[in-house]
């Protein structure tokens, strides 16, 4: 019971301190895109950062994920289309100060 206990205290933990952005479903899915965004960091200053991506086969996108490669404050979300859509734009903001590093997969 103690070991669930602290599991499910942990996988929470996880969530909250995780600022990876993964919406729908991406487990078995195909990846139909995959791209690195990177951007170095500037005093006082956030970059942001926008991936448009529109399928050409008009696929209905199933799951986007964005992984911030450098474990910072940075925050990514869906501006426009996403999961129901054949296309979707993806935010990208670092953390005041950070570089912007993030990996991009959509999956359909």
């Amino acid at each position: 019971m103690r070991l669930v206990l602290f599991l499910l205290f942990f996988e929470c933990l996880c969530a909250i301190l995780c600022y990876d952005m993964i919406v729908g479903d991406t487990v078995h899915k195909k990846m139909v895109f995959h791209q690195r965004i990177k951007d170095f960091a500037i005093p006082f200053k956030k970059r942001i950062k926008s991936l448009s991506y529109k399928d050409p086969e008009k696929r209905i996108i199933k799951g986007v994920a964005a992984i911030d490669n450098d474990f910072s404050h940075a925050s990514a979300n869906v501006t426009d289309g996403g999961v129901g859509y054949s296309y979707v734009t993806v935010r990208m903001k670092s953390q005041r100060h950070h570089p912007l590093n993030f990996e991009v997969e959509i999956y359909v």
